[in-house]
């Protein structure tokens, strides 16, 4: 037990040096797994994902009996699978990111460096700029889909491409722990840059910043319909880039 103990101990205090590194190098020295981090699972960003297992078929115990009678169901042509075989389940991932958040706009910014085989000053001046833009005025959420399966995706990237900020309207929303809630004041469709789609929001409500530094959490949602809805919490208090508060 106590060694067990220790292991934890020892896994979490790795986690939190981590974490703390990640955020206190500049993000020109980040490694592409810092990066990745950032974008994925971080104050700023989560990953939801989504299993659909309605594809796969069921594999009963094989028995002399129904091992002959698999054989004889076999395909004659070439390269084709058994006839029963079970599929894999099939996975989507939401990648759910506060984009107006410096943090992740370093990432991306980095993970655009990273794939340059030397250095680029005119693109690193972009990159920078990018990184340093202020949003003083907005909170931008990004939706990307991954998933290595391409009909699962369009379906959920058809989803975003046709959506406008009229049909969002009622149902892509800020919420933050005591009920108050920011809606939706613009939208950009997934575009070229590979940011996903954008659902942009008023920086205050009746005046006031929505967020401030003694927030508690606050949650983004958007649902199309029952296959597809995304809602991602972030806790306030570990938001903290640079010494201000991202988001």
């Amino acid at each position: 037990m106590t060694r067990t103990v220790a292991s934890l101990c020892f896994i979490l205090l790795f986690a939190v040096v981590s974490a703390s590194a990640q955020t206190t190098k500049p993000w020109t020295e980040w490694s592409r797994k810092d990066a990745e981090k950032t974008l994925n699972d971080s104050a700023w960003a989560q990953t939801q994902t989504e299993t659909d297992t309605s594809q796969m078929t069921y594999s009963p115990t094989v028995t002399p009996t129904t091992a002959s009678r698999r054989e004889d169901s076999r395909v004659s042509e070439a390269g084709k699978t058994e006839t029963g075989a079970n599929k894999s389940p099939v996975s989507v991932k939401y990648r759910v990111r506060l984009l107006s958040a410096k943090p992740v706009r370093a990432a991306f910014a980095r993970m655009v460096q990273l794939q340059q085989e030397k250095p680029n000053e005119a693109l690193a001046t972009q990159l920078q700029a990018f990184v340093n833009r202020e949003f003083d005025e907005y909170i931008v959420v990004a939706v990307a889909v991954d998933s290595s399966d391409q009909k699962s995706s369009r379906v959920a990237l058809q989803s975003l491409t046709m959506a406008t900020p009229e049909t969002l309207k009622d149902i892509a929303y800020l919420e933050r722990k005591d009920g108050k809630r920011l809606v939706l004041m613009d939208y950009r469709a997934p575009g070229p840059d590979g940011m996903g789609a954008k659902f942009i929001f008023q920086r205050k409500l009746d005046g006031n910043l929505f967020l401030t530094p003694d927030s508690d959490n606050f949650r983004f949602v958007v649902e199309f319909n029952e296959k597809f809805k995304v809602a991602a919490r972030y806790k306030v208090s570990a938001m903290t880039y640079e010494g201000k508060l991202e988001y």
